[in-house]
């Protein structure tokens, strides 16, 4: 039993009886990932490297979690991939229309238009212009005319 943290670069050796014994090396730990809360560790078992992802409980109290669009929603605009929004470009109870803007994402340096699917009037923005979304995260929802 681990009641406390590894150390890194320090060998811990597990004894399980009869001939089960485990040497564990912590190596190191990863950054955490701002938008899942997750980072990787690194270690080695018996020798061997592993690694394996972990839910930060500290960083995971900080990450906002939204709800996902139902794809079966035509009226439910949800992100095409996990982006930062630069621009909100509807505000709620604006009439659209197929194809119109609704936002502006940036991912890798790339800009990416969000269109409204269908004509209607937009009922709710979950975004707002410097928030992170992660892929098929609710974003519109267009009620049809």
């Amino acid at each position: 039993m681990v009641f406390q943290p590894l150390k890194i670069g320090q060998e811990y050796v597990y004894d399980l009886g009869k001939g089960r014994r485990f040497y564990i090396s912590p190596v190191a730990i990863g950054q955490v990932d701002p938008t899942s809360a997750e980072q990787d560790v690194f270690f080695e078992l018996n020798g061997e490297p592993k690694r394996i992802t972990i839910k930060n409980k500290t960083s995971a109290e900080k990450v906002v979690t939204r709800p996902k669009a139902d794809v079966a929603l035509k009226n439910q605009v949800g992100a095409p991939m996990s982006a930062n929004v630069l621009e909100v470009r509807v505000t709620i109870g604006a009439k659209v229309a197929a194809g119109d803007p609704l936002c502006l994402l940036s991912a890798m340096k790339m800009e990416t238009v969000v269109s409204s699917p269908t004509a209607g009037h937009v009922t709710a923005i979950e975004v707002s212009s410097g928030e992170s979304v992660a892929a098929q995260d609710l974003m519109f929802i267009i009620t049809p005319a």
